[in-house]
């Protein structure tokens, strides 16, 4: 069965996706969104938030750039991927850019308890020094819309609402 899956998980060209600087309205419902710079090097990654609204639920990653322990400008985000797996009903998120985690876990995951999209968050514990990855368990799954903004930086996630309201 295990093996099955990876058959099922074999990355095609027409399944990959680059995210926007600005929402187009573009969902996803299955399928690799890859954005960020690949040169910036040197992150942190502050917090992981939601907010609603009446045609989706917003999930918002801030980060902010850094140079030896200090806080420093960055255009975009550095390189990043979001897995969208309607099948597992999860997205997976990797951050890579050397990422610093200044975060609170327990805060963000008593937030999302009041998801209407989201069963849980999976903060796991960071074990590469350039990358860090986490997960959104979903409760179906929903198509997803995947795009980066600045000033400051954060990549932002918009879970569609079928339903027409994203109220909890």
């Amino acid at each position: 069965m295990v093996l099955g899956s990876f058959a099922q998980a074999e990355l095609r060209p027409e399944k990959v996706y680059v995210a926007e600087n600005r929402k187009t309205q573009t969902y996803i419902k299955d399928g690799l969104i890859v954005g960020g710079d690949q040169a910036i090097q040197d992150v942190v990654v502050k917090d992981i938030r939601r907010a609603k609204n009446p045609l989706f639920e917003r999930i918002v990653i801030d980060l902010e750039g850094n140079q030896g322990g200090e806080p420093a400008a960055i255009q975009r985000p550095p390189y990043y991927q979001v897995s969208v797996t309607p099948d597992e009903k999860r997205l997976v998120f990797t951050i890579f850019g050397k990422p610093k985690l200044a975060l609170d876990g327990k805060k963000i995951a008593a937030e999302f308890k009041h998801s209407q999209f989201i069963q849980g968050i999976q903060l796991y514990p960071k074990v590469e020094k350039d990358s860090w990855t986490f997960a959104l368990e979903m409760k179906s799954g929903q198509a997803v819309e995947v795009f980066e903004l600045a000033d400051p930086v954060r990549i932002i996630v918009d879970i569609r609402n079928s339903k027409g309201s994203a109220e909890e």
